[in-house]
């Protein structure tokens, strides 16, 4: 069952129930009292009542500490009830000797299902039962058969004279429950807080490292409330007037308000250690950050090596898989490992497998879902985004590859169309003048006409051939990008130098991309290069393709010029091949356009 936060004024109202309780404990204690210091020993029992109820109240406001909280407000007006012991009234006097009977057991559970209110194991569970059984069966039935109740007590001031049973229903008290009840439930009590202690220390052994932290307090109050019930127990069979029994008794007695002060440093250091942890989280994590950049932030910021984030994959029948989309198993609970599932909305998107001791803490899990959820929301952007750039991307290199298969059918056709019928043109034109021109100069003029028009078509070859030589040159197709740059150089109206060593062949996207950026950084400088000598072309192949046009020329301020269609068509065309343009110039320097294009998933095809 879950318990939710009380509201101020239930929280009120609680606190001013403790009040009253204090102070009816402090009259008893005072009134009942033989001790020269009454007045200071009514002051202690009313703190043992107040520390439990105030930690209580202070575990309930905090949402992890809930039940526990809750319980502890429950031990805290058990033990009231066990001050009663001071009262004089033979009723009220009884009712107190048997409370504190009724309050080992709920002790018990409290040291062992602390800090989150649940006994987590099965040696848990039989302890406490163990202890119900023990005081159902060997201290409750002798309060309707004994005459007196054992003395000195941690719930009582009095030590003689006390007064009576009055549950008593018997004559005279059985001889078998000083003989043999009486030792046998002592030893099997101290047993038991002894066993408890162990477990404790057991748990906190193989605790994360926040347990240990709320641990180690209570561990330590254990241990001592453990020793000093001993000392009580076989001192007041072997010496009861010794005074080392009196001062056991009183180390009893405040022992319920240390074990209070532990719960409180316990809760304490744990909610500072989860204030603390969420703060180093917000700093570790950025806008960009990856969900294994999630996973170690949480698992350092909440002290969790282990911590582990597994992510659903597909809808329906999809399955879990780590943060490279490997499948792996579902995530289940697991002894101190327990899972956390991150949805958005309606929507399952992760698992987070952490220390089971934050399964009930808001602050983490409020934490680690919301910045898992925006952490996944940014990666799937990312991923959608990466996705997008891909598909414009390929869909750019599609485009270059059919605008260079269009290229190539044109020069084709220019060069096995329209070329050979203007070449077989020349000749019949050629041969035309001859059959005019009868060699005694009639139809001389005819001829020359005629061979006019065959220089005509000749200068339309040329132009033919350079046409085609534009569209997609043999020499590239053939020999590769540094074979069709030296043969563009050489066709270049400014005096221009390849260097290039060790150049490979690539796919003919890659080429093709290369040839005509350098091409066009080429035909800028001899068009606008005003005043270049020359032009250099340098071309680099490792890891990437690097190219380099560089010119004399007059330079220009980038910044100042409105890119043109050439740049443009440069840079759509690396784009295409995931290449990148760099244009560097200032004014009296030349011009410097360099080009990279990445090599790692290209190949050449062959021819």
């Amino acid at each position: 069952m879950r318990v939710t936060s009380v509201s101020r004024p239930a929280s009120l109202a609680v606190g001013s129930a403790a009040v009253a309780m204090c102070i009816v404990t402090g009259i008893l204690t005072e009134s009942g009292s033989s001790s020269q210091h009454a007045g200071l020993e009514a002051l202690v029992r009313m703190l043992t009542v107040a520390a439990p109820i105030a930690v209580g109240l202070f575990a309930l406001r905090r949402p992890p500490f809930e039940r526990f909280g809750a319980q502890l407000l429950v031990a805290g007006v058990a033990w009231w009830l066990t001050t009663l012991g001071n009262a004089e009234d033979e009723t009220l006097y009884s009712i107190g000797r048997i409370a504190q009977w009724v309050f080992e057991p709920v002790l018990l559970y409290l040291l062992l299902a602390f800090p989150t209110g649940r006994l987590t194991t099965r040696l848990d569970r039989i302890l406490v039962w163990a202890s119900v059984l023990i005081v159902a069966i060997l201290y409750m039935p002798t309060a309707l058969l004994v005459e007196t109740y054992p003395v000195p007590s941690a719930v009582s001031s009095c030590t003689a004279g006390c007064p009576h049973n009055a549950f008593n229903l018997s004559g005279s008290e059985p001889a078998f429950i000083e003989a043999v009840v009486r030792p046998l439930r002592e030893l099997l009590t101290i047993s038991l807080f002894a066993v408890g202690a162990l477990r404790i220390a057991q748990r906190l052994r193989g605790a994360s490292r926040l347990a240990r932290r709320a641990l180690a307090p209570v561990l330590a109050v254990a241990c001592f409330r453990c020793a000093a019930f001993s000392c009580v127990l076989i001192g007041r069979r072997l010496a009861p007037d010794a005074d080392v029994v009196a001062a056991s008794v009183w180390l009893l007695t405040l022992a319920v308000p240390l074990t209070a002060v532990a719960f409180l440093v316990g809760l304490v250091r744990w909610w500072v250690f989860i204030a603390r942890s969420t703060q180093r989280l917000a700093s570790r994590l950025h806008a960009h950050s990856s969900p294994e950049d999630l996973r170690v932030a949480l698992a350092e910021a909440f002290d969790d090596p282990s911590l582990a984030i597994v992510y659903w994959l597909g809808n329906g029948a999809g399955h879990w898989g780590d943060a490279e989309g490997h499948p792996v198993a579902a995530p289940s609970a697991t002894a101190g490992r327990a899972v956390t599932t991150v949805r958005d909305g309606e929507h399952v998107l992760a698992a987070i497998m952490h220390d089971a001791a934050l399964e009930d803490d808001r602050a983490f899990i409020d934490a680690a879902t919301t910045y898992a959820v925006m952490t996944l929301e940014n990666h799937r952007l990312s991923a959608q985004a990466s996705s997008l750039l891909r598909v414009v991307r390929e869909s750019r290199a599609r485009i270059q590859a059919a605008a260079d298969d269009e290229r190539r059918r044109i020069e084709r056709d220019l060069h096995d169309g329209a070329q050979q019928r203007l070449v077989a043109l020349r000749i019949k034109l050629e041969l035309a003048a001859e059959r005019t021109s009868d060699g005694n100069g009639n139809g001389a003029e005819g001829a020359a006409v005629l061979r006019k028009l065959g220089d005509d078509v000749e200068d339309a070859i040329d132009e033919v051939r350079s046409l085609a030589r534009g569209i997609y040159p043999a020499s590239l197709a053939d020999h590769g990008l540094v074979a069709g740059l030296r043969a563009a150089a050489l066709h270049c109206s400014l005096p221009t130098t390849v260097l290039a060593a060790g150049v490979h062949r690539h796919s003919r996207e890659i080429e093709s991309a290369a040839y005509f950026c350098c091409l066009e950084a080429l035909q800028n400088a001899a068009k606008h290069g005003a005043g270049a000598t020359g032009a250099v072309i340098e071309v680099r192949d490792d890891s990437s393709l690097r190219l380099e046009v560089r010119d004399d020329g007059a330079g220009f301020e980038p910044e100042k010029v409105t890119p043109g269609a050439g740049f443009t068509n440069m840079r759509d065309r690396l784009a295409a091949v995931s290449g990148e343009l760099a244009i560097t110039s200032s004014p009296g320097r030349g011009t410097r356009v360099a080009a990279t294009i990445p090599l790692e998933e290209t190949k050449w095809p062959g021819p």
